[in-house]
């Protein structure tokens, strides 16, 4: 489907910007019992994260796990997280919550600061999925109307300027529906999923160049670390070969759709399929910090399997199972700042009793570590 024309509003702010490399966090340090924490073995050189686990009041928190195996807990809100993303400079955390089944809001954390500052009130709506822009001054929002329930309606872009609260859309069509925003590494590039076009946007906030590249499924684009591609999921038609012997023209045939990885230049527009042309789902890819491997999860389509964690290299080539375990569900993967280590969360699918897992696993020798037993939503601290 061709991509129906739009423009961004208020993109005047510099592109670039790092990660501050040590970020200090001294808050009120909770017992492991409060948090559901489940370490098993010590830790070794692998960075602080931030996570969202349960309270002695069952809402969700935010924890962060620190260098010397403490968990602390960064929020106490009665009503609890609904999830949380850190800025550039690695200071602030801003986070939203749900104050009930109607209205929400969106809150700031200083790092050095126990007490997070409310900066936008959601009345009537579910504001959610903040994601920093490049200078750390503002943040992009997804915004819903809440119609009865809890029950919310499509999702729209807006910014916030987290010093004023002041908030306006991103599309400056104010009707046009987004979601899933990323920025690329280098803040030159931003990338948010259509839904009404079922594709991805790509535009350039300094000279305005843009792409429209096909994505059905909805799911967020992944930035290269140099900021030239996206990894972009989408729906493909596959051949499904019949048992009839090997010879093609006397064997039958099926056709099925499964969701494929693709690698689209943000310089040429050229998109290139990635996942081998195979009959499976593939989706919550990552990119090494060096470029060179490409993280993701796999499931057979149309099964109750559970998701498992792949790795290949950004061609499609040398792809290769990191677990092969159909009983455990693994979510997304997040590389360490090394790339030694995949942080991800996990999922008994046996056990209809057991809750989301925290692990981590050692690219060099395949063993998989489990840090939190209880909590979602990791994140490292680089």
């Amino acid at each position: 489907m061709a991509g129906r024309k739009v423009r961004l509003r208020g993109l005047e702010f510099e592109t670039g910007g790092s990660v501050n490399a040590t970020v200090c966090l001294v808050l009120v340090i909770i017992t492991f019992v409060l948090a559901g924490c489940g370490r098993s073995g010590g830790k070794d050189a692998y960075p602080d994260l931030l996570y969202l686990g349960w309270d002695a009041n069952n809402e969700n928190q935010i924890f962060r796990l620190n260098a010397d195996d403490e968990v602390v807990q960064l929020t106490q809100l009665a009503n609890g997280v609904y999830d949380f993303a850190v800025s550039p400079s690695g200071t602030r955390i801003g986070f939203t919550t749900a104050d009930d089944n109607s209205s929400s809001a969106i809150w700031q954390l200083e790092i050095n600061d126990a007490q997070p500052t409310k900066i936008l009130d959601c009345p009537k709506q579910a504001c959610t999925q903040p994601v920093w822009a490049p200078d750390g001054k503002r943040l992009i929002y997804e915004r819903r109307e809440i119609i009865s329930d809890g029950i919310s309606g499509s999702p729209y872009l807006w910014w916030l300027n987290t010093a004023t609260g002041d908030t306006y859309p991103v599309l400056e069509d104010s009707e046009a529906r987004g979601t899933a925003v990323r920025f690329s590494p280098d803040g030159s590039w931003l990338s948010y999923v259509s839904p009404e076009d079922e594709g991805v946007y790509v535009y350039h906030l300094e000279d305005g160049r843009s792409h429209f590249f096909p994505n059905e499924v909805g799911m967020p684009t992944v930035w290269s670390p140099n900021s030239d591609q996206i990894i972009v999921p989408n729906l493909d038609l596959v051949i499904v070969h019949g048992d009839e012997g090997d010879d093609h023209l006397e064997h039958t045939h099926d056709y099925q759709t499964a969701t494929h990885l693709f690698i689209a230049d943000t310089e040429t527009g050229e998109l290139k399929a990635i996942s081998g042309g195979q009959n499976v789902e593939d989706s919550v890819a990552a990119w090494s910090p060096d470029g060179t491997w490409i993280a993701f999860g796999r499931r057979p389509p149309r099964t109750s399997a559970g998701r498992q964690l792949w790795l290949m290299r950004p061609d499609g080539s040398d792809a290769r199972p990191l677990t092969e375990d159909p009983d455990v569900n693994y979510g997304p993967p997040f590389w360490s700042p090394d790339g030694r280590y995949l942080l991800f969360q996990r999922i008994m699918l046996a056990d209809p009793q057991s809750g989301p897992g925290i692990w981590m696993l050692d690219l060099q020798t395949g063993e998989q570590t489990e840090l939190i037993d209880s909590g979602m939503q990791p994140q490292w601290l680089d």
